[in-house]
């Protein structure tokens, strides 16, 4: 199958049956092999919402792999025309995600919070955008996606791969600081779990979250807040 950016493409505003379909057709483009040739330019995402809960505000880092840090940041407010709906994130957000992505210089990989294969229809945000923009992307999350996992050991790097329902293998369980909380790691499209949980951690030198991500957040919850 031609899994080239440019014939992909859908509706924003549909139903939540129209959105299940797209997500089921979508899924079946995702690619679990790491398909690039370099990895400098990493971008991270991060996602709040107004008080009214009426808009999505998206901010976006961009991570200098080689120097291990930012290089630059944007944002990006619209107002939501798919209301949150837990296993459709990407309907919510992704329309504003995409403007402020469009703003950059386009990335070699991109970073996300949430899930990427690791979702009902194999097609979290990441494996969802990933797909429509045609970059390796990667899902890492603070709060478990899976009811039951093992601890991965104590010391950073240290990590357990999770299966899916049919035994597949779908994320991994990562330390990326000795002694403290896992995070729970995704690969979204055009890239290994492997290679998904190696990004991670080298994009996690000092803090528990990997940096491109923990920018990111912090810039969408400050424009949040003052808007």
């Amino acid at each position: 199958m031609d899994n080239s950016a440019s014939h992909v493409s859908h509706s924003w505003r549909v139903s939540l049956e129209e959105a299940k379909e797209i997500q089921q057709k979508l899924s079946e483009r995702v690619i679990l092999r790491d398909e690039f040739k370099k990895l400098e330019k990493v971008f991270g995402v991060g996602v709040d919402f107004s008080k009214r809960q009426d808009e999505v505000i998206v901010g976006c880092a961009s991570f200098l792999f080689s120097e291990r840090k930012i290089q630059e940041t944007a944002f990006h407010k619209q107002k939501i025309s798919f209301p949150y709906t837990p296993g459709f994130f990407a309907f919510c957000a992704g329309p504003a995600i995409l403007s402020v992505i469009r703003k950059m210089e386009r990335p070699d990989m991109i970073m996300f919070p949430g899930r990427g294969i690791a979702h009902p229809r194999g097609l979290g945000l990441a494996s969802h955008l990933g797909v429509l923009l045609g970059l390796p992307t990667v899902a890492c999350s603070k709060t478990p996606l899976w009811r039951d996992y093992l601890e991965p050991y104590s010391q950073k790097g240290a990590h357990v791969l999770i299966q899916g329902k049919e035994g597949e293998l779908v994320g991994a369980v990562v330390r990326t600081r000795e002694e403290k909380k896992p995070v729970f790691v995704t690969p979204g499209h055009m890239i290994s779990i492997q290679t998904a949980v190696k990004m991670v951690l080298e994009c996690s030198p000092r803090y528990r979250i990997p940096e491109p991500l923990r920018q990111a957040h912090i810039l969408a919850k400050k424009m949040a807040e003052i808007r």
